[in-house]
């Protein structure tokens, strides 16, 4: 907002409309927000400070007898204030704990399954979270250690660094050597690129090279197919809370609602609405006002965060709603989580 002499009035008056609308889902007026003033506001100078920020397209009155609700860029200018480094209240600080701590005994599917769940519950919205694909996973260095009975041990070093740890099986034998060669081409030529990028240039190479690299080409061919560098599934996806939109003034049409969710069930779509948001992942955690896509998606919200486990399992989390959010307690949650999920290493 601009720097104005009557900023804190503007502010204060700014910030009580975005609340109340949160909490009641209807448009407010003038009176209201002189109640809950600190400074004692008449309601004439709270309606000429709500047209100021109507003006400044903070607010807007969706019938001309009604009071006013907030915009998206008033959403964002709130979002924007939230610090997710503050702790979240007790009793959300319990709830998430009660589910994930101790994380790093739980099976990988059970964290996933279970930090969609709490992130519905603390928004009362949706909590989506993606797995990151093996394949796309950048490759800084990688090892390969012979465990025996055609079992081979992959130690996957990522930017960062993160390091993953894979048990694939072989259907011939492969020397440590010969191990330790295609390590070592995959390192020299590789380093920088996707899993996915990789298998793919290799294929070419195999059916380029075969007479040059016959037994190095072999191995690699042989570990690829294994799983470490093969085609991966789709993305893992879990979603908890659809219910929690049913009886919202924002999604009041049936049809709608459930043609929404319909787009939503469609994991493709939730892929790639959560990359496009997210991006790269250098931001920990990132609010979107105004959503890309569906269409259906204009006036929602999406407040995300990548996360990487100590133990290599990655993704994107995300909590998903219309507009009308409770975003202070939304993003504190989410930052809490995301710091539980990817605990700091002491020495």
């Amino acid at each position: 907002m601009r720097r104005r002499p009557t900023e804190d009035r503007s502010l204060g008056t700014l910030i009580a409309v975005i609340r109340t609308h949160i909490e009641t889902g209807e448009p407010v007026g003038s009176r209201t927000v002189s109640r809950q003033s600190r400074e004692g506001l008449s309601p004439a100078s709270i309606r000429n400070i709500m047209m100021d920020l109507e003006e400044e397209g903070y607010l807007e009155q969706p019938h001309t007898s009604a009071g006013r609700v907030p915009t998206g860029k008033a959403y964002r200018y709130y979002a924007s204030q939230i610090d997710a480094s503050q702790a979240p209240s007790k009793q959300d600080e319990q709830l998430i704990v009660a589910q994930l701590g101790g994380a790093e005994n739980l099976p990988e599917e059970e964290i996933l399954e279970r930090t969609s769940r709490v992130l519905s519950v603390v928004s009362n919205n949706l909590g989506v979270v993606i797995r990151q694909p093996i394949a796309k996973t950048v490759l800084d260095k990688i090892h390969f250690v012979d465990l025996g009975d055609h079992r081979i041990l992959v130690v996957l070093v990522s930017p960062g660094p993160q390091v993953q740890n894979h048990m694939i099986r072989i259907e011939f034998p492969i020397s440590q050597s010969e191990m330790e060669a295609a390590a070592n081409y995959l390192n020299q030529n590789f380093r920088g690129w996707e899993l996915e990028r990789i298998r793919q240039e290799l294929a070419a190479r195999c059916a380029e090279e075969r007479s040059a690299y016959d037994g190095l080409l072999k191995a690699l061919r042989q570990l690829s197919a294994s799983g470490i560098l093969a085609e991966s599934a789709a993305a893992g996806v879990f979603l908890e809370g659809a219910s929690n939109w049913i009886g919202r003034p924002e999604l009041a049409d049936p049809d709608q609602l459930r043609e929404l969710i319909r787009a939503l069930e469609e994991k493709e779509n939730l892929v790639r609405l959560l990359a496009e948001c997210l991006g790269n992942g250098e931001n920990p955690l990132q609010v979107v006002i105004g959503l890309p896509r569906p269409p259906l998606l204009r006036n929602f919200a999406l407040i995300g965060s990548t996360f990487q486990r100590p133990g290599g399992l990655s993704g994107r989390m995300a909590i998903l709603g219309p507009a009308r959010m409770p975003y202070e307690r939304a993003i504190r949650a989410m930052g809490f989580i995301g710091r539980l999920l990817h605990p700091q290493t002491t020495n």
